[in-house]
């Protein structure tokens, strides 16, 4: 039970860099998990757009508003855009103004 043992169990031990790694890993894991479900949810709402915008001015409208939006994931734009699929008057108009919103403008008349 003396030196012996004491190396053996040291050894058996994960040293500092093996938990490091670890920790590591689990850490690259969860975020992996969480930017998957940021993705999704912005997904869900790219699609929800497309289905409003449809639904009001046509199937071509909803078309070119998910060709507009393509992999676009900012939620104030994305939100801007809900707005303006409400406010529009016409598909013309909405495509223009989301065009102008995604592009870095502000949603205007």
């Amino acid at each position: 039970g003396g030196y012996l043992d004491q190396a053996l169990r040291y050894m058996e031990e994960p040293t500092m860099l093996e938990r490091a790694i670890t920790e590591w890993r689990k850490a690259a894991m969860a975020e992996g998990k969480y930017l998957g479900r940021v993705e999704g949810m912005m997904e869900g709402e790219r699609a929800a757009l497309r289905r409003v915008a449809a639904r009001r001015f046509g199937t071509a409208t909803g078309d070119a508003l998910a060709a507009l939006l393509g992999e676009a994931t900012d939620t104030r734009r994305l939100d801007a855009i809900g707005d303006l699929v409400a406010d529009c008057a016409s598909a013309d108009e909405l495509l223009r103004r989301s065009s102008g919103v995604l592009n870095g403008g502000r949603p205007h008349p």
